[in-house]
């Protein structure tokens, strides 16, 4: 089994197929959604599924209780955990199987018989059969289990369990050969090479031994990893040797008090990196390397095989990375351990049994060495440990190690405390900062290992709780054995067993003493580290670069070559920095703004006469605008104003005279931004137009103005060229359109809204009828006088109506239906969908008496503020982030038909909204008094209806504008 560079397979919560009852027809038979109150039902669905099944074999389906005649009507579901869509898939052609018979069945049965419909109770007894002929042979599996059990157990199941147990066995041999290596190869290291400390040698290697046991029986008893073993994390050990050192150096005279003062030291660091470590993961801050690039992930599980290679060939021969490499001494050393690493490749790729090819491997490998070296050669042990095939250990050292504990052999007196912590402090800060770094990254590399979602909070808890025990013994702590955890994955052996095997072993080793490991030769040792080495790196080096980009396959090789030359955080750190280069320039490639348009595309959303409208698509693109998205730094914030010079500047579009910046997209922004803000201000002062902010959140507007304030030394303090808007781009469009609008083409409204009030009837119908200056194009007659003469009349049968400001139009319970002309005062229509309310669907809300109501889905939650409001800005995404939900303004001359206020009348949440923005004034035509005019007065009822379906038909035109306008506006 090969280690997957890029798993995909995730656990998911899927819904079964709905099981049809007696009440569920041929139509009714598909998936549904489960609610949250089935969910969060006593009763659940999986119970009520097998109650079903039940009463569908015991013909019960037609006499039901009081209390399971209202579960008939509900919908069943089962909800089960699966790992994939194919999985998902599998499952419900399975589970779909009777109902595909029943409808086999149902299609003969039509064909025989033309014009019979099947009809429920068939469907009943088909599945009926069905669930029985499947748990009659569920009976029959479950007696030839028992047939089994009583006559013996068959010879495939032996093959298969002996099969188990030796490749668990073997797993855990070959881990064990691994930490036991590395136990022996860290203790060396602490105590140094020719030093008074490495007399003491063996001390430390029991330490180390015990140490690795029951790191590896904490790991994986709380671990969630797959495979998990612990073993001596070598990132510590060099830290731990220069400490050593120093205590030896000030203690040299005091041999007794150096040994246990470094005993103690090594305890001590790997309780203090333990304690942090499972803090970190109770306070889950190990997410931080989530965010960590799959090229460094990548790159730091390939450094690891090329480390492991480098370790293999240096296992195998001391001094293979010399001038000593080229002599055919060191490579006779090398070649046996090469290979090893072949054949068990070799193995793997031609998908040789593991159970079989590696125990093999191992008994050749030492059978043949033993042989080869013992009966054909006649070399001795001594020789060997001189010719550098065996470990060259000293027989005292070698009869010190059986089953030396620390805390019952070393005198707590003789332990130099002061010299302890002041010698330890210092390289204690750099060891947490540096092991969080390492460990975040290793524990997050866990999920791609193994292709499984694992936690490295937890991840990171256990290995806080593994080192705290392993100090607590004496040991050196550590972390998980990736790579021996990979060879046991190719096993495909017991998660957990094989670390148990190999903590046993290690115990028995501790109890026993190294003597045992001088019979095996180090290039098995350097074999191993060599196959899992190169396993690493087609894995993580050489399979990503199928699918990486080359500054990604870059980043991979420059970490792992770094990893060998300058160390394993060092590597990390660049490919951290060179990832974060590479996002800052694909970043600015998609720069900021997400596009860029004018007021003669895009146009707000208040109704316009034509002249206005003429006017604005000639010299619309006078406005200038730019919707900004995502984060502005430094490396972004440049674009806008390089877009708004570049536009000045051009000499094939009119001049500018304002420019509006959306920010609703916009979460935040650095100084840098401020600052480019601040040259966005000098370019409107220098060229003479305007910028209006829109969409700002209240910290952007705070951090807007005190930036304007502080670059204005000189008073005004702020710059009237600068606008600042909390309300979304249609407002700040509706704005620069208006001063745009030369005088002429606006709308004269005179007098205050009171004087409107207090007007008849036929003084408000006179004002109307004068603001349509096209009466003579739509009544299909030139004489103004017999047009106004036609529409005159109808003041005689129409009501007043006052609308104030903040207030809802509605149709009073009386009148039926009724079309209104607005003459004074302005209205916003909003509009509201599901999706884009200011609470998600299924989550109870309050309401405004305060008490908590269900929805429909009957879910129960608490009130959730979303971030998608009401729809706003038509012209420009389907989704709004601004605060305002203005889908249209109407002013005076507008015409609000029946049909248009049918959702306002229906409620505040079933559609479009009319809100009067100001006291307005209207006239109403009541569906009764309509059908009056047409009785009484048929001239003017057709006038009317002209003039109501110009209106509308212009409204219709301005939306499919608006609807051009999004689709040339969405994929930009």
């Amino acid at each position: 089994m090969e280690i997957d560079a890029l798993p995909l397979e995730r656990g998911a919560v899927v819904e079964r197929a709905q099981l049809p009852t007696r009440r569920t027809s041929a139509s009714g038979l598909r998936s549904i959604h489960a609610s949250s109150a089935q969910s969060l039902s006593p009763r659940s669905s999986f119970h009520r599924l097998h109650t079903q099944d039940d009463d569908l074999e015991r013909g019960d389906g037609d006499e039901r209780s009081p209390r399971t005649a209202g579960e008939a009507s509900t919908p069943l579901t089962s909800l089960r955990r699966v790992q994939s869509y194919q999985v998902t898939s599998q499952r419900e052609l399975l589970e779909s199987g009777s109902w595909a018979a029943s409808k086999r069945k149902s299609k003969a049965k039509r064909h025989s018989h033309l014009g019979d419909a099947q009809s429920s109770d068939e469907v009943v007894a088909i599945l009926r059969a069905e669930s029985l002929r499947f748990k009659q042979q569920q009976q029959r599996d479950l007696h030839d289990d028992e047939d089994d059990g009583r006559g013996g157990i068959t010879a495939a199941r032996v093959q298969a369990q002996v099969l188990e147990v030796l490749v668990n066995l073997t797993s855990g041999v070959i881990a064990f050969l691994l930490s036991s290596t590395l136990a022996v190869s860290c203790a060396s290291v602490i105590v140094g090479h020719g030093t008074p400390l490495s007399l003491y040698i063996a001390h430390f290697i029991d330490m180390n031994f015990l140490g690795t046991a029951v790191l590896s029986v904490v790991l994986a008893w709380q671990s969630c990893a797959p495979w998990t073993l612990g073993a001596i994390d070598v990132f510590v050990v060099p830290v731990m040797a220069t400490i050593a050192g120093k205590i030896t150096m000030h203690l040299q005279d005091d041999m007794d008090s150096a040994v246990a003062t470094s005993i103690v030291m090594v305890a001590l660091v790997s309780v203090v990196l333990g304690v942090v470590f499972y803090f970190m993961g109770i306070l889950r801050v190990t997410s931080a390397a989530n965010y960590m690039p799959y090229p460094v992930i990548a790159g730091f599980l390939s450094g690891i095989g090329a480390e492991l290679i480098k370790n293999g060939v240096h296992m195998a021969a001391e001094n293979a990375f010399s001038l000593a490499f080229f002599t055919l001494e060191q490579q006779l050393l090398i070649l046996p351990a090469v290979l090893f690493a072949v054949v068990a490749r070799i193995g793997q790729h031609l998908r040789w049994p593991v159970a079989i090819s590696f125990p093999c491997l191992l008994i050749l490998s030492l059978v043949g060495f033993h042989v080869t070296t013992r009966a054909v050669l006649g070399f001795s042990f001594q020789e060997l440990e001189d010719l550098g095939w065996i470990f060259p250990w000293p027989k005292d050292v070698v009869e010190a190690t059986p089953m030396w504990y620390p805390w019952t052999q070393i005198d707590f007196g003789r332990v130099h405390w002061r010299l302890l912590t002041h010698e330890c402090f210092g390289y204690l800060v750099s060891l947490v900062i540096l092991g969080a770094l390492k460990y975040s990254v290793a524990t997050t590399s866990l999920s791609t290992l193994f292709g499984r979602e694992i936690s490295a909070d937890n991840e990171m808890r256990v290995i806080g709780l593994a080192n705290i025990a392993a100090g607590v013994f004496g040991g050196c702590g550590g972390c998980h054995y990736l790579s021996a955890m990979g060879i046991m994955k190719q096993f495909d052996a017991h998660e957990k067993v094989p670390a148990l095997v190999c903590a046993a072993l290690l115990v028995l080793l501790w109890m026993q003493g190294i003597r045992l490991l001088q019979f095996v030769p180090k290039f098995v040792f350097g074999g191993l580290i060599l196959s899992v080495g190169v396993h690493f790196l087609e894995a993580y080096f050489v399979a990503p670069f199928q699918f990486l980009k080359p500054v990604e396959q870059g980043i991979v090789v420059v970490i792992t070559a770094s990893f060998l030359v300058v160390g394993m955080l060092e590597a990390v750190g660049l490919g951290v920095i060179i990832s974060m280069l590479e996002l800052i320039f694909r970043i600015y490639e998609v720069g900021c703004v997400h596009h860029e348009t004018t007021g003669q595309l895009s146009r707000s959303a208040v109704d316009r006469t034509r002249d206005q409208v003429a006017f604005l698509d000639a010299n619309g693109a006078a406005i200038f605008v730019l919707r900004l998205q995502g984060y502005l730094f430094f490396g972004t914030s440049v674009n806008i104003v390089e877009r708004i010079q570049t536009r000045v500047q051009s000499l094939e579009c009119p001049k500018i005279e304002f420019v509006v910046v959306d920010m609703g997209l916009v979460p935040s922004f650095d100084a840098t931004a401020l600052l480019n803000f601040r040259k966005a201000t000098v370019l409107a002062e220098r060229y003479g137009f305007e910028i209006y902010y829109c969409g700002l959140k209240h910290s952007i507007e705070l951090a807007l103005r005190r930036n304007e304030t502080a670059a204005h030394t000189a008073p005004p303090a702020t710059s009237r060229r600068v606008h600042y808007l909390s309300a979304d781009v249609d407002v700040a469009l509706e704005q620069c359109e208006n001063r745009l609008l030369p005088k002429e083409l606006c709308r004269p409204v005179s007098g205050s809204a009171d004087d409107w009030k207090g007007m008849n009837q036929l003084t408000l119908w006179e004002h109307f009828i004068a603001f349509h200056d096209d009466l003579d194009a739509l009544l299909v007659d030139t004489d103004t006088a017999s047009n106004n003469k036609k529409l005159i009349v109808l003041a005689s049968f129409l009501e007043r109506q006052v609308v104030p400001k903040g207030a809802r139009l509605t149709t009073p319970h009386s009148v039926k239906s009724a079309t209104y002309f607005i003459c004074y005062g302005y209205m916003d229509v909003l509009v509201e969908a599901e999706f884009m309310r200011d609470h998600l669907p299924g989550i109870v809300t309050d309401g405004p008496s305060g008490d908590q109501s269900l929805t429909a889905g009957g879910s129960t939650g608490s009130r959730r503020k979303s971030s998608i409001s009401l729809l706003s800005e038509s012209q420009w995404a389907p989704l709004s982030t601004a605060r305002s939900s203005r889908l249209r303004k109407i002013g005076p001359g507008s015409i609000v038909t029946a049909d248009m206020l049918l959702s306002n009348d229906a409620g505040a949440g079933s559609g479009s909204q009319y809100i009067a923005t100001s006291d307005c004034v209207l006239l109403r035509l009541s569906a009764d008094a309509m059908e009056r005019v047409e009785h009484q007065a048929p001239h003017t009822a057709v006038a009317i209806l002209r003039l109501i379906n110009s209106e509308v038909a212009t409204r219709f035109l301005s939306a499919n504008k608006r609807v051009t306008q999004l689709s040339s506006l969405l994929y930009k």
